[in-house]
């Protein structure tokens, strides 16, 4: 086996061994989910279905409600980060303008905060 593979075998290793293979994965959002998300909203979506909006800031966490286990959400917002909590304990930051793809953690929570990066 070449360097080049082996190299490449050992980050996959890595990233599946410290759970990061199956962390949310943060994206410039893409122009369909983007259209059915208005600004200022934050959307969770099952599938292709929106399962809720919210555009509060809040100092606290908000439930999801029918949202909880969404596979991805989309900040519209241009100014504001939004954190999810998931139901394993981690938080995951998405900058403005991005969509965010779950995987297998199981979203529960959200946070809108006016600060501008993560």
């Amino acid at each position: 086996m070449n360097l080049r593979k082996r190299l490449a075998l050992a980050a996959a290793a890595v990233a599946v061994g410290s759970g990061l293979a199956f962390a949310p994965l943060a994206s410039a959002a893409p122009q369909a989910a983007a259209d059915s998300c208005a600004y200022p909203y934050v959307c969770f979506y099952k599938g292709s279905t929106k399962t809720g909006q919210f555009k509060d800031v809040t100092s606290g966490w908000q439930n999801l409600g029918a949202s909880k286990g969404a596979t991805s959400m989309v900040n519209t917002r241009r100014d504001d980060i939004v954190y999810t909590h998931f139901t394993n304990g981690q938080t995951w930051c998405t900058p403005p303008l991005n969509t965010t793809t779950f995987n297998s953690w199981v979203v529960d929570k959200v946070r809108i905060s006016s600060a501008s990066s993560c």
